[in-house]
């Protein structure tokens, strides 16, 4: 066998053996990638777990890595699943009937949405804790759709939830010592808020809706209550975007205010009450103005809500009926 020969045995093989290689990388490559469309977590599971119902993930964080746009994790027993994590897809994450637990270990947020306009999150049955360390208990900022159902926020120094140009809708939610409660702030794009049968305690803002920009935003909170609050429910606008809310059986009580409505700018404000109680507050309705926009208050009369407190601030463009 010549010398000649032997090379070129050696280079095939040399070949062969990277490609081999190739293969494997590639493999490992195509691993990382999400592949499946329901991943479980566990406290019992371990993130080196492929994510399966028998072979569940530990963490939130892991799970998100494998499932697909439009997929869903279902957590199988209650417990601690993350101190702070990331979604940047469509995906639902579904606690059932567990207590499903994520908690704040740095003046940080705990949940960052980066999920873009027209892609869902849902997030079910989870309770996000502060520890009056964290910043945004939930933060939407790419203006995705975004359903928070049946969870617990507590002790964030930022908001509880927010949504920033984009649609949210809570469903059965509480909010207690937070920065402020839930709401939409709307930019260029606008936004919508819908809550129904949520609750706000001790935090600045309960509710509230602003538009900083062009964009009008739109918002319905139906059998909610705010209490122990600056600011029951906020409503402004404060450049040439209209903000617009109705609340439908909805209590504002025992707040420093209950209920605000500002027009600053040349958009307008308008808040419009059906059967609401607004009561034992220190200023019951203020309705300001800096601009020739107008803050409109629609259904305080007699017989529609019942205004119990003895305060109202009229300032600014008020319009009261």
């Amino acid at each position: 066998m010549t010398a000649t020969t032997i090379t070129k045995r050696n280079l095939l093989f040399s070949i062969a053996a990277s490609g081999f290689v190739w293969l494997l990388l590639s493999g490992v490559c195509e691993a990382a990638v999400p592949t499946v469309p329901r991943a479980f977590v566990s406290t019992t599971g371990g993130d080196n777990n492929p994510c399966s119902a028998v072979q569940p993930c530990r963490s939130f964080n892991q799970a998100l890595t494998v499932v697909q746009p439009g997929g869903e994790i279902v957590v199988q027993d209650s417990g601690g699943y993350s101190t702070g994590f990331t979604i940047t897809q469509s995906v639902t994450i579904d606690a059932g009937g567990f207590n499903a637990s994520v908690i704040s270990t740095s003046a940080t947020n705990l949940c960052t949405i980066n999920a873009t306009e027209g892609e869902a999150v849902i997030l079910r049955g989870i309770s996000f804790h502060g520890a009056s360390l964290g910043n945004n208990a939930i933060i939407a900022s790419q203006g995705c759709d975004l359903y928070v159902e049946h969870c617990s926020i507590s002790e964030f120094l930022g908001d509880g939830i927010v949504s920033i140009d984009g649609q949210l809708w809570v469903t059965d939610t509480d909010v207690r010592t937070c920065g402020n409660g839930i709401g939409v702030q709307a930019g260029a794009l606008g936004g919508t808020l819908v809550v129904h049968n949520s609750r706000v305690s001790h935090c600045q803002s309960g509710f509230f809706i602003s538009t900083t920009g062009a964009g009008n935003i739109v918002g319905l909170a139906s059998n909610c209550t705010a209490s122990l609050c600056t600011i029951g429910f906020a409503i402004g606008s404060f450049s040439s975007g209209s903000a617009d809310m109705t609340l439908n059986s909805c209590r504002s009580l025992i707040n420093g205010g209950g209920l605000s409505t500002t027009a600053q700018s040349t958009g307008n404000a308008t808040t419009r009450l059906i059967a609401c109680v607004v009561a034992k507050n220190g200023i019951g309705i203020d309705t300001s103005g800096g601009g020739s926009g107008l803050a409109s208050v629609l259904g305080t009369g007699p017989g529609t809500s019942l205004i119990q407190d003895s305060g109202l601030g009229l300032t600014g463009f008020t319009n009261l009926k």
